[in-house]
């Protein structure tokens, strides 16, 4: 009997021991104290913003800080501290390394309507003894977009099967939606259900604190036109897509653009123009500025001034006959500018839609 509580108090002890430790493992006398460096309550309610608002037909209804989201985690991922910021220690105390922290509005882990995120994240060192200040931004982490549909859209897609995609999620966005979808920053791809079928629409790459909207129109002449309001603190803009140029690609003077390319994978032998803007064309980017390595491909734009790899299509260059050794950017990167009409096939070409297979060619 002895020997069992003899053996007994040394498991207790040895249990204190272990807990004593691992407590003081996860508490250590470092140090981190938490402030935000601006009231982003002032600069996003300012007169400027509000007009924007209004003129949007939405409302911004800011969270209090203190209920906002604090995160503390170490480099491995234990959370230190998650809470409100308002119930926070002050200072919080830690063990001495590398941590994440974070300041968030709303946990926002999926596409969703009127969802601004709001906060600002870091990661820190902390030295033994020490106390690190973070002085948090509060401003907008994720991107939204709104669409306006005309009726020429809806005419041509009766069904309201409108989504956006984003990093393998979407949402579905009905004709009656007249709210802002939020995203994470990336790319945005907005399609239609056609007789089954999901036809690609516009692809915009938007970043943190970006506001885009689109109004869909479907017409037949009407050229695509583009307009950006940018606000100081949140990128708005403003854009008229027209979707099809109203060519339908059987000769020069009806060359599709490349807006219209999405639209008509498979038709062969039809006219294309548009803008060289670049070359070494992947599925993920474009090269803009020489030297170019790549004699076999080419990039066209509808913009002169295009950046992104979604405002593109790659033009094939054949192998045989002239048009390679006239129209190569490694031999001609001058021609970045040019307007360039091509005949051939439309098909997918490195992941999007492009040109193939081309027999005449006009350089202007």
């Amino acid at each position: 009997m002895t020997q069992r509580i003899l053996k007994g108090f040394v498991l207790l002890m040895a249990v204190v021991a272990m807990t004593a430790c691992k407590d003081e493992m996860t508490t250590g006398d470092s140090y981190i104290s938490f402030g935000l460096s601006t009231d982003y309550s002032d600069i996003y309610m300012s007169r400027r913003l509000g007009e924007l608002f209004k003129s949007a037909g939405s409302s911004l209804n800011l969270p209090d800080t203190n209920d906002f989201i604090l995160t503390v985690a170490s480099s491995g991922g234990d959370i230190i501290y998650k809470g409100p910021y308002g119930e926070r220690p002050d200072p919080v105390r830690v063990q001495s390394g590398s941590y994440d922290v974070s300041l968030q509005s709303i946990e926002f882990e999926k596409p969703g309507f009127d969802m601004p995120q709001f906060g600002d994240l870091r990661t820190v060192v902390v030295g033994s003894g020490q106390t690190v200040s973070v002085a948090f931004n509060c401003t907008q982490l994720n991107c939204g977009m709104k669409l306006i549909f005309a009726d020429s859209f809806k005419d041509r897609f009766p069904a309201s099967d409108v989504a956006i995609h984003s990093d393998g999620q979407s949402l579905a966005y009905p004709y009656s939606e007249t709210r802002t979808a939020f995203f994470l920053p990336g790319i945005l791809r907005v399609t239609c259900t056609d007789n089954g079928n999901e036809v690609p629409i516009l692809s915009r790459q938007l970043e943190a604190a970006d506001m885009l909207t689109i109004k869909l129109s479907a017409s037949a002449e009407t050229s695509d036109s583009f307009s950006v309001e940018i606000d100081t603190v949140r990128n708005w803009m403003y854009e008229d897509f027209t979707l099809g140029s109203g060519n339908d690609g059987s000769s020069m003077e009806k060359a599709l653009k490349i807006a219209d390319l999405a639209m008509n994978l498979g038709a062969e032998d039809v006219w294309v123009c548009g803008y060289i803007v670049g070359g070494d064309v992947s599925t993920s980017k474009v090269s803009f500025d020489p030297p170019f390595t790549k004699e076999s491909h080419l990039a066209l734009a509808d913009n002169v001034k295009a950046s992104t790899r979604e405002e593109c299509a790659a033009i094939e260059l054949p192998s045989s006959g002239d048009m390679r050794d006239a129209v190569n950017l490694v031999d001609h990167p001058g021609y970045i500018g040019r307007k360039l009409y091509v005949k051939g096939d439309i098909e997918n070409y490195f992941g999007y839609p492009g040109v193939k297979s081309i027999k005449e060619f006009l350089l202007e």
